[in-house]
């Protein structure tokens, strides 16, 4: 990906291998829009795991021409996810989804 990517890792401790991995899937937004000009992506853990909540959320802020993109791993009842992989890559799919819909929408 040719435009900025920048990561924040909120409440918990940035870890190599899930940096690697945000990278890698916010690499891959670029097929998809290769006119994107900045992808902000914050990890956060809203709670710990001992409380037995879905703490992990993941949210992807993309800047395109005409266009801003907001996509996040929240599951349907609003709730985060128990896996830090899983909530990365549902948040990929909604970005990715939307950059979809845009391309759709500007023909």
């Amino acid at each position: 990906m040719q435009s900025p990517i920048n990561i924040t890792f909120r409440h918990l401790d940035r870890s190599g291998a899930v940096e690697d991995r945000a990278w890698k899937l916010a690499s891959r937004l670029h097929r998809f829009n290769g006119r994107i000009l900045q992808c902000r992506m914050t990890v956060e853990r809203s709670g710990s795991p001992s409380d037995g909540a879905a703490p992990y959320l993941v949210k992807i802020d993309l800047t395109v021409p005409g266009a801003h993109i907001h996509a996040d791993s929240r599951q349907i009842d609003g709730a985060g996810h128990k896996d830090i992989y899983l909530a990365l890559r549902d948040a990929f799919i909604n970005a990715k989804r939307q950059l979809q819909d845009l391309q759709i929408d500007s023909r």
